[in-house]
């Protein structure tokens, strides 16, 4: 039973490794896009959904089927764990505007700058 146990924890974990780490994928790789083509910077809030559901097509990952949920559809469980990535994405972009000290001028998480007290 013990052995059982571990086994699941292991797995969950390394769902949400990958999830959260293709999360940051998507972030460098749309700032990458971005930083080619300057004029899809007004695009910057949906490029992370595309990317998303796009790798998530690519890998063929589902969240829902790593985790043993049933889902109706194979696609829609696709298309949700591409979401899910996309969301995870803002976290990055707070945590990289944290770790700069700068602020941030992205729309998609306030675009406020700090004023230094």
């Amino acid at each position: 039973m013990e052995a059982l146990t571990n086994t699941l924890e292991v797995c969950c974990m390394y769902e949400f490794a990958i999830v959260a780490l293709l999360a940051l994928a998507v972030v460098k790789f749309a700032d990458f896009i971005v930083g080619l083509v300057p004029a899809l910077d007004n695009f910057r809030a949906w490029l992370p959904f595309v990317l998303a559901i796009g790798a998530v097509y690519t890998l063929d990952l589902s969240l829902f089927e790593g985790y043993g949920i049933a889902v109706r559809n194979e696609d829609m469980g696709m298309i949700l764990t591409g979401f899910m990535i996309a969301g995870l994405t803002t976290p990055w972009r707070v945590l990289f505007s944290w770790m700069s000290r700068e602020g941030s001028a992205d729309d998609s998480i306030g675009g406020r700058k700090m004023r230094a007290a």
